[in-house]
């Protein structure tokens, strides 16, 4: 598990002194003091690892430290590494009966179930960014299931660098420089491997190039973000592949056990993974190479899980740039608005929010300006250039958001119009319909439920659903219809997608209450009304069964569509009408003059719900 600060939401709560906040753009906090974090609870632990990424000024300074909890008791905190003046330093073993230090990681010899951590920063030093891996070395890795095909299928543009063309002092202990020396070049930030090797060269150990919190901290120096982490599998290392990240990972092995290695055997050494292979293989990079044309190699998936994942548990250096980012929504709810301005979310017509993000929600953060960020909601698909499926776009406030550290587990939506939670030491939380939560497996009746923050909220039987949803296409249509009901009588609300609302009551658009109503059953679909007609699958009139969208075009020449409804058996429809204000039924002769039967899919549709008729197309689609 990798725990990753870098947003004011997550620093909330913490104890800062002597810092000051910064815009999200220019980093976390910048000055002369201290950020200490609250605790953060975690599965069990014995093994942590620190890193952080800041800009220090000549002169000034960066120290992190940690403590744990076991059994309700704090432990010293223990010194994990400092910076100064472009070079690092750890600082020994610190032994006592908790654990020690090893260089760059603190072992002990009792499982923790809490840990933070102490940033000091002396000088003109800016943090952008903390983290702390922790692991449990008891708790064997998982066999991979078999592979599958997907973006992580690719080789990125990695230049070969050797060791063995380096100063002999670099080729023996060479392996952690030249790795980072590729990746720093793959992100435009070249530089010699000797120039890297200095930089990150632990003072308190001969040669030592490897220490991971340094390796961390001069990646930050450098104008780029990343951590050390024990990744948890195969997949983990694909996604950092899909998302462009070439990977620094850690491998030991005996001789034979990893075919195609330069070298025959080794109890430590680093090299970069730049791809998969069509089956699956792990495309490297290996300084261990004799020259840089010989440092691409291809090792076999088995072997490369044996001596990275088994033997390794997974270490990794994960570099990059700041941004893209994924982040997660740690509000309520928060607006997702067209450009950097805000609202007083009064106006049910304003039409500068262009949707609106729910709790747990995955965004990808593309930039920041201020406190800012331009964001794609992933969970809300929009056709964008080049007829390309992405996220629906728009900027929202940093600190809405922050990163996800919890661990993997399952994935629970909520299914009630409003769920009140409980918390210990903090006030309740109301979370609108369709908001994620990592959901333990139910217990006396009731599901545990993990928070962003780290905090734990019970939550009783009937209010949430597991992920993925494995149900009767006849039990999702009338669950469908069931959520859509919920919102009968709220207002109309121009990008709305919530049943919780800060300012003035809460609502939904048309789009918003169709999307909101799929995805209470597990189906993610675009957020506008025009792009759900084109993911929609389109059917006859005859075909056509409750549950299924009803499309609208803005007029009889136009195939834009601009309207959705519900299509709820009969003749009935249920919509939310901007020219009602709110969520209402209504029935095709109603709506249309005209019975359903006497439609068909395209024909023109004399619409009577507006001061003026107008006349357009209707459409009939299906998403099942």
């Amino acid at each position: 598990m990798t725990v990753i600060h870098l947003s004011p939401s997550d620093i909330e709560g913490a104890r800062v002194e002597g810092l000051r906040r910064l815009p999200f753009e220019d980093g976390l906090l910048e000055g002369e003091g201290r950020l200490e974090s609250p605790p953060i609870e975690t599965a069990p632990f014995d093994r942590l690892v620190g890193s952080w990424n800041a800009k220090t000024a000549r002169g000034a300074s960066v120290e992190m430290q940690a403590q744990v909890r076991s059994g309700g008791e704090w432990s010293k905190w223990f010194q994990l590494a400092s910076w100064k003046d472009g070079s690092g330093t750890s600082f020994g073993a610190q032994e006592d009966a908790w654990g020690s230090v090893a260089v760059d990681v603190l072992t002990l010899t009792r499982k923790a179930d809490a840990a933070r951590y102490r940033v000091l920063l002396a000088g003109e030093a800016r943090l952008s960014r903390v983290a702390l891996t922790l692991d449990d070395s008891s708790v064997e890795r998982p066999p991979s299931p078999p592979f599958s095909p997907g973006p992580w299928v690719r080789e990125l543009r990695v230049k070969g660098r050797s060791q063995m063309t380096e100063q002999d002092k670099y080729k023996h202990d060479g392996c952690s420089p030249t790795s980072r020396s590729m990746v720093l070049d793959f992100w435009k930030k070249r530089g010699s491997t000797e120039k890297t090797a200095l930089a990150v060269l632990d003072a308190a150990v001969p040669g030592g190039f490897g220490n991971w919190t340094l390796n961390a901290a001069y990646a930050g120096e450098r104008g780029l973000a990343g951590e050390a982490a024990w990744l948890p599998s195969l997949e983990a290392l694909q996604e950092e592949i899909a998302a462009g990240r070439p990977t620094v990972v850690s491998v030991s092995f005996a001789e034979g056990e990893l075919f195609g290695s330069p070298m025959p055997k080794t109890k430590g050494h680093l090299f970069v993974v730049a791809g998969f292979t069509p089956e699956g293989d792990v495309i490297a990079f290996d300084p261990a190479a004799p020259d840089a044309s010989g440092t691409r190699r291809v090792y076999r998936r088995a072997e490369f899980e044996q001596v990275w994942l088994k033997r390794k548990r997974g270490l990794s250096y994960r570099l990059g740039p700041r941004f893209p980012l994924e982040l997660a929504v740690s509000v309520p709810v928060a607006d997702l608005r067209a450009r950097r301005d805000a609202s007083s979310g009064t106006d049910p017509m304003d039409k500068g929010l262009g949707s609106q993000l729910l709790y747990g929600e995955r965004v990808l953060a593309l930039e920041a300006r201020g406190d800012w960020v331009r964001v794609e909601a992933l969970e809300q698909q929009k056709l964008g250039r080049r007829e390309r499926w992405g996220g629906y776009p728009g900027w929202v406030r940093a600190e809405t958001l922050r990163a996800d550290s919890r661990p993997g587990a399952s994935h629970c939506l909520v299914r009630a119009k409003r769920l009140e939670l409980a918390r210990a030491d903090a006030p309740p939380l109301t979370l609108p319909l369709g908001s994620t939560l990592l959901c333990s497996p139910p217990a006396n009746g009731s599901t545990e439920a993990l928070l962003l923050d780290g905090g734990k909220a019970r939550v009783e039987p009937g209010q949430l659903r597991a992920l993925p949803v494995a149900a009767p296409e006849e039990t999702l249509r009338r669950d469908v219809l069931e959520v859509a009901s919920l919102f009968l009588g709220d207002r109309y609300v121009w990008g709305g997608r919530s049943s919780v609302q800060k300012q003035a009551g809460w609502g939904v658009d048309c789009s918003g209450l169709v999307n909101l109503a799929y995805r209470s059953v597990g189906l993610t679909l675009p957020r506008d009304a025009k792009d759900q007609f084109l993911k929609a699958r389109r059917v006859s009139r005859a075909a056509l069964r409750p549950g299924d969208p009803v499309f609208l075009t803005v007029s009889k020449r136009s195939r834009e569509v601009d309207h959705v409804l519900l299509y709820t058996g009969g003749e009935g429809l249920l919509e939310s009408r901007a020219s009602a204000g709110k969520t209402l039924r209504t029935t095709f002769p109603e709506r249309f003059g005209v019975s359903l039967s006497a439609l068909e899919d395209g024909a023109v549709v004399e619409d009577a719900s507006e001061a003026r008729p107008r006349r357009r197309r209707i459409f009939f689609g299906a998403f099942f």
